[in-house]
């Protein structure tokens, strides 16, 4: 996947989802950086260049730990964000147009510092003008802690790097030990959802995940849903369709968007139950093929399908390359030739 974050100032980018950052990297997932000011406010001893110069070192430092690819400075106001937002999604737009990040990172919106609060005004400014496909906006923590958050990564693999990269920003870790609050709310995280002993938690920013009520989203079984999704985000094509049989129960649809999620059985773009027989489930994926879907995926909670419909199973696999076999997921290529 294509990733992007969206910082501010060099420094919230790492307490914010430093962890989540390096599991994206260790996926293989293309991670770049934007640092919408270069944090001279931080440094106001210094001239404006002198401070520019410290900061965006350390900003470089710190990607090299996380892994981040590459990183953009627009330099705009530090402390004044608000001031200026369509001049900054101005300069935003063609970086979203050349990355085309599938997801990105930002502060929440209701982050206490003024400048954290204009992320997003400005990278929805940016998008609504762009043709990239929408992508899914997350919100991290830095200064104020979410009260309802929607996703949570365990981090615990990857904390002594996200300690790691904190630390790199030298200038402000002399001012206040954000790397000392930083591990204490991810540890706090870590315990409240159980996924481990460090956690960072994520505010959905945009209505993608409107129609998923809070309470559902708030609970952990959801966030693995939510990383199944996620898998077959990396492999289904953001303008393709694919077939899901879950029996209608992930939800998957405002997750994978823009990427078209068809129920199997379908009638009217609802799960209509299962198949009556290896005629009829040969029969419906054929239909959906011809109507423009590419893949097959088959949740864990589903794979008994496969034994209990013999047909289908010596069908699919005759016909069409296995494009993913893990734990959660099994997936068929259903592309002509893709045997």
């Amino acid at each position: 996947m294509n990733i992007l974050v969206i910082a501010p100032h060099p420094d919230d980018e790492s307490i914010g989802c430093g962890g989540t950052i390096c599991l994206h990297t260790a996926r293989g997932d293309h991670v770049s950086a934007v640092f919408l000011t270069s944090g001279e406010f931080a440094l106001s001893e210094l001239t404006r260049e002198k401070a520019w110069a410290i900061r965006e070192a350390e900003a470089e430092e710190s990607a090299r730990i996380l892994g981040i690819a590459n990183v953009t400075f627009l330099r705009r106001p530090d402390h004044f964000l608000a001031d200026g937002i369509e001049e900054a999604a101005a300069e935003l737009r063609p970086l979203l147009e050349r990355q085309q990040p599938e997801l990105i990172y930002l502060p929440h919106a209701c982050d206490g510092h003024p400048d954290h609060r204009a992320c997003r005004p400005i990278v929805q400014s940016a998008l609504s003008s762009s043709l990239i496909p929408p992508p899914a906006l997350l919100g991290y923590e830095v200064w104020t802690p979410l009260s309802e958050y929607d996703r949570a990564e365990d981090i615990s693999q990857t904390m002594d790097r996200k300690l790691q990269s904190v630390r790199a920003h030298r200038s402000q870790i002399k001012q206040i030990r954000y790397d000392r609050a930083a591990s204490a709310l991810n540890e706090y995280r870590g315990t409240m959802t159980q996924i481990g002993r460090y956690a960072e938690v994520f505010q959905f920013g945009d209505d993608q995940f409107a129609t998923i009520p809070r309470g559902r989203r708030a609970d952990p079984v959801w966030h693995r849903i939510y990383e199944v999704t996620q898998e077959i985000a990396k492999l289904v094509p953001p303008q393709d369709a694919f077939i899901l049989v879950d029996e209608g129960r992930l939800e998957a649809a405002p997750l994978v968007a823009p990427r078209r999620c068809i129920p199997f059985l379908e009638k009217d773009g609802y799960y209509w139950g299962k198949p009556a027989d290896d005629e009829a489930a040969i029969r419906e994926v054929t239909r959906l093929r011809l109507s423009g879907a590419n893949f097959m995926i088959f949740v864990s909670s589903t794979f008994w399908w496969l034994e209990y419909y013999p047909g289908l199973k010596r069908y699919l696999h005759s016909n069409f390359r296995c494009a993913l076999k893990d734990d959660s997921l099994l997936a068929f290529d259903l592309h002509a030739g893709a045997v």
